[in-house]
């Protein structure tokens, strides 16, 4: 027989861009391309996130597959490139069957949703700083750990990439942590 528990698991809504919430908290994400609503299931909330982290996951899948096929197996980089645009177009045929099979949202109009803005109001100042803090630590970490490894070349370039990429999420979690700010101070 099962054992009853009291705990309770907490399933947060995705937060990001061309996501939005209703009036009865149903998370709706409208395709920027497609210009279609679907509303997001709870259950359905980790395949979405998956398949919304699908660059960063093709990303990792080039860094790891490059580094293991071309020191190890001297194969050469353009067979990584091509993997790697495999799995991202893959990845993406995936998610637009994901979008097919989800409920559309009829006549759907932004501004009459919580937008982003909204949601990224409800995860607090400490966190978001937290965050652009940890962005910049890695930034910064991948570039040291380039030079302390003695990389050179495609190498070096790419670790800088990766910071200024970090750099640049910061900035832009600051400047929406901003105008967040100043949206809670008109409103109050």
């Amino acid at each position: 027989m099962a054992k009853k528990t009291n705990i309770q698991q907490e399933i947060t809504p995705p937060v990001g861009f061309n996501i939005y919430q209703d009036k009865k908290s149903r998370t709706i994400y409208k395709h920027p391309f497609l210009k279609k609503a679907v509303y997001i299931p709870v259950y359905d909330f980790k395949t979405f996130d998956l398949y919304r982290k699908r660059y960063i996951l093709v990303i990792s899948v080039f860094v790891v597959l490059f580094t293991l096929l071309s020191d190890w197996f001297s194969i050469p980089w353009w067979v990584t490139i091509f993997i790697s645009l495999l799995i991202w177009i893959f990845m993406e045929f995936k998610f637009y069957k994901f979008l097919q099979n989800e409920q559309p949202v009829k006549h759907f109009t932004p501004q009459e949703y919580s937008g982003y803005y909204d949601n990224f109001e409800m995860q607090g100042t400490n966190k978001v700083l937290l965050k652009t803090v940890l962005y910049v630590a890695i930034g910064v970490l991948i570039v040291y750990n380039s030079y302390y490894s003695g990389y050179t070349g495609i190498y070096t370039l790419a670790s800088w990439a990766v910071l200024g990429v970090c750099l640049v999420y910061a900035v832009f979690q600051l400047l929406v942590l901003l105008k967040v700010k100043k949206r809670q101070k008109a409103r109050n």
